[in-house]
């Protein structure tokens, strides 16, 4: 595809990044990513993805009152999200909307993961915020060993960061600019750390 001169505008500050530029924009409009769980970090992923242009696609429940504040509004609650979504979309940015050339998912835990990725997984483990990611090539027993170590935590100000980092996990993910295979963990106050995966039985301690 090639971009509007709309486009151009709207998304300037990414295209001025040497690891993007124009055709890096291009692809994130041609990539699609399929919400497969719930929570605030979540949302604030979603929301991050949207601006960025990749178009999000959420099914089957309700809007929680934890995935209120960037695109979903308090009255939005209880309401199905599939349609609050695309409403919200349509007002932040309708770039986020249409058909994608590719899908890949992005979930807070518990949460299901299909397709041939990205996959990007966010949880909680006590107190840090935790992120595994898989790309194309990555193998998904792998990451659903090490995803499936965490769990939903609490809205706030560190599912905010995470939510955050996740979007910005994705991205690179769709852009090939990341390992096919990782994980992060995400203190209360920001820092970020790998995380050690825990690999399958094909894999042991080393591969993908």
């Amino acid at each position: 595809m090639t971009l509007s001169e709309d486009q151009v505008v709207r998304y300037s500050r990414h295209i001025l990044l040497s690891a993007l530029g124009g055709k890096g924009q291009e692809r994130l409009l041609a990539t699609g990513v399929t919400l497969t769980g719930q929570g605030a970090a979540q949302a604030v992923a979603a929301a991050y993805l949207a601006a960025s242009g990749l178009k999000v696609s959420a099914k089957g429940r309700p809007v929680a009152p934890e995935e209120t504040g960037f695109l979903l509004a308090a009255d939005d609650v209880g309401r199905p999200l599939e349609a609050m979504m695309r409403a919200a979309l349509l007002d932040a940015n309708p770039d986020a909307l249409g058909q994608p050339s590719e899908v890949g998912a992005l979930g807070e835990l518990p949460a299901g993961f299909s397709g041939t990725g990205p996959w990007v997984a966010l949880g909680w483990s006590g107190n840090r915020g935790g992120l595994v990611y898989r790309g194309r090539d990555g193998c998904a027993a792998c990451f659903e060993r090490t995803a499936g170590a965490l769990s939903n935590g609490p809205a706030g100000a560190s599912a905010v960061l995470l939510g955050a980092l996740g979007a910005l996990a994705f991205e690179r993910l769709a852009l090939g600019l990341s390992q096919p295979l990782g994980g992060l963990w995400l203190s209360e106050t920001g820092e970020v750390e790998p995380m050690d995966l825990d690999r399958c039985a094909s894999h042991g301690q080393t591969g993908r």
